[in-house]
């Protein structure tokens, strides 16, 4: 299987640390890749349900991993947020997936975690919420709350190896 070349802008290395990012707004893609990739991650970037899980099976066949995936529950056509988490988990049961939106209301993240979400991030976040909920899920610390750590990620864990990626 080739990989997708109209998702993303370079084939994942998965040398290290790779996140999948999944969203309809290319100003997203764009702004959550700078923010992760100055803090030292890889990123690959699916602008629809379909796209990513192509992207995740592309990994999975290559016998590579990602250490954690964001995706936006509200794109307009293909797949809902739902579905596309579903087919991901079918694919790499152990995948965190971390729920993003814009219309979350106060019971979702228990809501979204009873579904089989990581967490949830809410639109718009800061640029701290964002690599500290992503460093969360790739250590899989689910009950310490991001907001506690006030943007500060020094005391978190970094990923560790533990699920590192060989190189093809």
């Amino acid at each position: 299987m080739e990989i997708p070349t109209a998702i993303i802008n370079m084939k994942p290395t998965f040398s290290s640390h790779c996140v999948l990012i999944i969203d309809d707004e290319p100003g997203v893609l764009a702004v959550s890749r700078a923010v992760l990739s100055s803090q030292g991650f890889e990123v690959a970037c699916a602008s629809s349900g379909e796209q990513a899980v192509e992207l995740l099976m592309y990994a999975i066949e290559q016998g590579q991993r990602y250490a954690a995936c964001i995706l936006d529950l509200t794109m307009p056509g293909g797949l809902s947020g739902f579905d596309v988490l579903e087919q991901l988990h079918q694919i790499d049961p152990e995948l965190p997936v971390i729920a993003c939106s814009g219309y979350f209301q106060e019971d979702a993240r228990e809501l979204c975690r009873g579904i089989g979400f990581f967490d949830v991030l809410s639109k718009p976040h800061t640029p701290d919420l964002l690599c500290t909920t992503v460093r969360r899920a790739i250590a899989k610390i689910v009950d310490a709350p991001a907001e506690d750590h006030h943007g500060e990620s020094a005391d978190l864990p970094m990923y560790d190896g533990a699920h590192a990626f060989a190189t093809a």
